[in-house]
């Protein structure tokens, strides 16, 4: 089924591009200028759909270098067993793609001190995800993951600290 909207979508989408960059290439004398316009200008159409997710990639993963897991310190838990607790997911300021954000602090499982807190962030997707049929009723990022920092990175963190995490 998602390949008959993927094809229903994408066909008449790149049907009408080429015939745009046609078109606007037509213009031209020579049958090389012709040519070289007809494919920059249907490169240029064929990425706008998808430019919000490209640069929304960058600004979702400086988001995560400077406010996630890497940037956290994580001395005091060191050797500890801790427990996550999340905060309310809130939308960030100035980001092409809609991105938000949300508090993690890991409390010590014996005490409940605070002993590491960062930023998660969780990506809406473009707007070809969020108001097109190719999402599927999920309006992920088509481009990266977008749901959480890199979890690998916190998991390696975690056992480099010999840090344990505990699920309810």
């Amino acid at each position: 089924m998602s390949g008959l909207i993927l094809l229903a979508v994408v066909i008449p989408l790149v049907w009408g591009l080429v015939w745009l960059a046609t078109s606007i290439a037509s213009k031209a004398q020579k049958p090389l200028t012709r040519a070289a316009i007809r494919w920059s200008v249907l490169l240029v159409l064929l990425t706008l759909p998808f430019i919000d997710e490209i640069i929304g990639k960058y600004q979702f993963e400086a988001l995560c270098r400077a406010n996630g897991i890497e940037s956290a310190d994580v001395s005091r838990a060191r050797g500890k067993r801790v427990k996550v607790e999340y905060g309310e997911r809130k939308f960030v300021d100035g980001t092409v793609m809609p991105i938000k954000e949300s508090d993690v602090r890991f409390k010590d499982a014996d005490s409940g001190e605070v002993l590491i807190q960062h930023k998660n962030y969780y990506a809406l997707g473009g707007w070809l995800m969020r108001y097109t049929p190719l999402s599927m009723g999920s309006p992920q990022p088509m481009l990266f993951g977008g749901s959480t920092c890199d979890r690998r990175v916190e998991q390696a963190i975690f056992k480099t600290n010999s840090i344990t995490l505990l699920y309810k």
